[in-house]
């Protein structure tokens, strides 16, 4: 056993020794290996900690029901989902419990998140899901982090403003980019082609947090200059609350999409529960969210919204702009 292991090493280890099914045994593992300190003393520990987790996470997603693997992937709920993306310490866990009510494990000390949690943003009238993710550089958990990113339909990188955070920026998009997710801006033209067969495109936002710390205005400054004409930027601190509402309107635009009412033949519209659709949707795009037989009937439809005067008729190739009422005509 090699030296120098922190009391955490062993208060883990005990942890995976009680544990009983493969799936417990998989989260109390990557616990242990995140306590593990990386010097050439625990290079052979830490190996055979590793080929150990590869065994049990096959185990474990091999199960059809129950199990750890229901962890590996965050069933997509509400209007969106971003993956929020960071190192240690950025403060991931405190914007999610600021902007969500879930309650992840907060801790000044790193790799304190270790699963996926998501938890619901409300922006508005509807909900936006937000995912807490491991930092990225964890060895014991990149693998799966990796295909929940690619899994989502926004990322916000959550950059710690008293560490150069136009370095982190960097080293985040750099290694997005190795694992084939390439992020593109709302502020630009997404590319057409060229993106490969295993290349993803994903709109990203810098999320600048601890601007309440000494030099943030001026770090933050540095990261706007060098990234601001490409993707959005936004300084916060999910410790005062500060810039939250600025935030929440910038995620719902990275989330790209739109919010559009129904209205009946005769009768007031329905404002509790808008449908969302993606930004661009036509109304003959809206019909087959709503039902995918709804379209074969389907004559056109009124607007109230965008349309150039209320209740005017258009046609089913209609662009939808957010906000929209729509009144179906068979």
């Amino acid at each position: 056993m090699p030296a120098n292991l922190p009391p955490e090493y062993f208060e883990a280890e005990k942890r995976f020794k009680q544990a009983v099914t493969a799936a417990e045994k998989t989260s109390a593992l990557e616990d242990l290996i995140a306590t593990v300190p990386k010097h050439k003393g625990t290079d052979k520990l830490r190996a055979d900690l590793r080929k150990r987790l590869s065994q049990l996470r096959k185990e474990a997603m091999s199960k059809k029901k129950g199990g750890r693997g229901d962890l590996y992937v965050v069933q997509k709920e509400g209007a969106a989902q971003i993956g929020l993306v960071g190192f240690p310490n950025a403060g991931k866990s405190s914007l999610l419990a600021c902007l969500t009510n879930a309650s992840p494990v907060i801790a000044e000390y790193p790799l304190s998140t270790l699963n996926p949690l998501p938890g619901m943003m409300p922006f508005e009238d509807i909900q936006i899901q937000l995912v807490d993710l491991p930092p990225v550089g964890n060895e014991s958990t990149d693998g799966w982090v990796s295909g929940i990113l690619r899994y989502s339909d926004a990322l916000a990188l959550v950059l710690d403003l008293s560490e150069g955070p136009e370095i982190q920026a960097e080293l985040l998009i750099e290694q997005l980019e190795r694992w084939n997710i390439r992020p593109v801006t709302p502020l630009l033209p997404e590319p057409e082609d060229g993106t490969g067969r295993n290349i993803v495109l994903k709109r990203i936002l810098l999320a600048g947090n601890k601007a309440d710390l000494p030099d943030a205005d001026e770090k933050f400054l540095r990261l706007s200059a060098q990234y601001g004409k490409t993707y959005p930027c936004v300084a916060l601190s999910a410790r005062k609350k500060e810039n939250i509402e600025e935030l929440k309107r910038e995620l719902f635009a990275l989330a790209g999409i739109i919010r559009i009412y129904s209205k009946p033949p005769g009768k007031e519209p329905d404002l509790s529960k808008p449908f969302t659709v993606p930004s661009g949707s036509t109304i003959l795009d809206l019909a087959r969210t709503i039902h995918k037989d709804f379209t074969g009937g389907l004559k056109y439809a009124r607007i109230w919204g965008s349309a150039r005067f209320d209740g005017q008729r258009v046609e089913k190739t209609y662009v939808l702009q957010d906000r929209d009422v729509v009144e179906f005509h068979a």
